[in-house]
């Protein structure tokens, strides 16, 4: 399945600074491309509001973690991080789906690849409150990831602490696709924060 769009939000519903819903709506509103779900306790009600948002914006919605809950509500696709389910049998239970991994270094990226992957996530790029890291990989370690996604032919989501004050260290990096969370969230408008992210990501 192929991958379109720059601009991935990582959807929280408890990590909204406003109504979670209205916020999602808002942001898809303005240009959010891809939306993950990442709730991380069970709230089928969320997940259904948000899949009606993500349908109504015709964005495309993926299930962090949970591959069953992809399969089940046939979302378009699952991202999976380093300790979640194996990369191979996520694979293939999201065959014909977007599949996504989360990675940290080059040979996170290799198996990734390996596993037939649509896309990766590449960080932190920064420190990111929303996960607890409190350093980021810095931007030589972004910059061997840039080369590494280019050589493979894989499109890569810088992610971790991203706003756009610091979205430009990464565009200059090579990195013309991030994924966020806090900086739209946590917004007091997330029209606003989606539409400052797009002006940076040019």
């Amino acid at each position: 399945m192929p991958l379109s769009g720059r601009l991935y939000l990582l959807f929280t519903p408890e990590l909204c600074r406003h109504d979670p819903f209205e916020t999602l709506d808002a942001a898809l509103a303005q240009g959010v491309d891809l939306v993950q779900w990442r709730s991380k306790k069970p709230d089928r009600d969320g997940f259904e509001q948000t899949r009606a948002i993500c349908r109504k914006h015709k964005v495309p919605l993926l299930v962090n973690d949970d591959v069953m809950l992809a399969l089940r509500s046939e979302a378009a696709g699952a991202h999976v991080g380093q300790d979640d389910m194996p990369l191979d049998a996520a694979r293939k239970l999201m065959f014909g789906r977007l599949f996504g991994v989360s990675t940290h270094d080059v040979a996170q990226i290799e198996a990734a690849v390996k596993s037939h992957a649509n896309y990766i996530g590449f960080g932190p790029c920064f420190p990111s409150t929303s996960k607890g890291y409190d350093e980021g990989l810095g931007m030589e370690a972004v910059a061997t990831a840039v080369l590494k996604c280019h050589e493979l032919n894989l499109p890569m989501f810088a992610i971790g602490g991203i706003t756009p004050k610091n979205l430009p260290e990464l565009y200059a990096q090579g990195v013309r696709r991030v994924a966020v969370s806090s900086y739209v969230l946590q917004h007091e408008s997330a029209a606003q924060a989606v539409r400052e992210l797009r002006v940076a990501l040019p």
